[in-house]
């Protein structure tokens, strides 16, 4: 039997080009499947994509573009120098005035009941009312201190003599010229320093504990060189009846800071052998003995600082100890508040370093005008209350 041939099954034929349908071709050609574009191998992929790649950049060329942030923009190490810069600046600034206090813009010239835009440091403290105790009715007042009540005492333009006219309270004038606040030696010692007897403490036992004793040493100490207004002060005081006393006025000047008495002692408080601590020493007697009696504490007035050729120097720059005149000032301020009694900041409030040529007679003692200022300042304390 004769076998047919086999037949391929995919047979390949030469198509006649006559018989080929053009329009059939072209519909082909232009149909291409998503799968022949996107394949790398296909025709249409090669030449379409550059063509899309230069259509697409000619786009987003033509699109606005958003606009850098301010933070993208910014060199932060420029910004870290110039912080570092003004922060250097301010420490340079703050150490140079390190201790000097800006002087207030207080005008002693103004009513005192108008300053509400002057900054000075007055406390006024009142007794508590259940305390108080008036029996006579008239406001008695003493006064402790040295020169700014001391000075020109039997003139008209002294201070106690000036207040007396603008009050009418009486007063014991019980201040001793060359006297200071803080004692010199620990125990008193007659023949080493007999006016160690008048320094505040003291005079505060006198007055508390009637310590007489020192006082007798004292005089006989100085014979006949006792001045009189120690001696008036140790008679006034050994003998008053404190009970119908309405108020004790403290006030020393600039003496200890410019003769380098200690300004406190960190080991004690209470060390009567410097400033801070011999006014501690004395509200904390005055205060626990007679708590009816207002206490008015005075900051010294401005002074000048005295170097070697005689030139006056400021007493913010000069310290004494370490301390300037203003540090002595702030100390009592501080202790007043510890003991709630009154303080008067005079070193700002009444003659301050701006005003100081118009109210001194020399670097440290008050002129008539010095004094009266200080008389104006003294009244305005006494009948805050009234």
């Amino acid at each position: 039997m004769q076998q047919k041939p086999k037949t391929p099954h995919h047979k390949s034929t030469i198509p006649d080009l006559e018989i080929i349908d053009l329009d059939q071709t072209a519909d082909a050609s232009e149909t291409v499947s998503e799968a022949d574009i996107l394949s790398p191998e296909s025709p249409a992929t090669k030449e379409q994509l550059p063509v899309q790649e230069e259509e697409r950049s000619a786009s987003d060329a033509n699109e606005p573009q958003p606009a850098a942030g301010f933070l993208s923009r910014i060199n932060w190490h420029i910004v870290f120098v110039l912080a570092l810069v003004l922060c250097v600046v301010l420490v340079f600034l703050r150490l140079s005035n390190w201790g000097t206090r800006v002087p207030s813009f207080f005008d002693p010239q103004a009513d005192f009941d108008d300053t509400d835009a002057i900054e000075v440091l007055d406390n006024m403290v009142n007794v508590p009312a259940e305390l108080r105790q008036d029996t006579d009715g008239v406001r008695t007042v003493v006064v402790l201190g040295n020169s700014p009540f001391s000075d020109e005492r039997d003139s008209a333009d002294g201070v106690i003599n000036l207040v007396s006219e603008m009050t009418d309270a009486v007063i014991y004038n019980c201040s001793v010229a060359d006297s200071h606040l803080a004692a010199s030696e620990a125990t008193f010692l007659p023949e080493e320093d007999p006016m160690d007897a008048f320094n505040l403490y003291w005079l505060t036992t006198l007055i508390t504990l009637q310590n007489t004793s020192i006082y007798e040493s004292a005089f006989n100490a100085m014979g006949d060189a006792v001045p009189e207004d120690a001696r008036y002060a140790y008679d006034t005081l050994s003998t008053l009846d404190f009970q119908n006393v309405d108020v004790l006025v403290i006030m020393y000047d600039a003496t200890d800071y410019l003769e380098e008495r200690p300004l406190y002692n960190d080991q004690n408080p209470t060390d009567i052998q410097t400033f801070a601590g011999n006014m501690d020493a004395s509200l904390e007697l005055l205060c626990s003995t007679y708590p009816h009696i207002r206490i008015i504490v005075m900051s010294p007035t401005y002074a000048y600082y005295v170097d070697e050729d005689g030139e006056y120097i400021s007493s913010d720059i000069h310290k004494s100890g370490g301390y300037s005149l203003s540090t002595y000032a702030g100390n009592l301020e501080r202790i007043a508040y510890v003991h709630s009694v009154s303080y008067l900041d005079n070193i700002y409030g009444t003659v301050n370093e701006d005003n100081a040529g118009e109210n001194l007679t020399d670097h440290l003692h008050l002129n008539a005008n010095g004094r009266r200022k200080l008389a104006e300042r003294f009244v305005y304390a006494l009948e805050y209350f009234d």
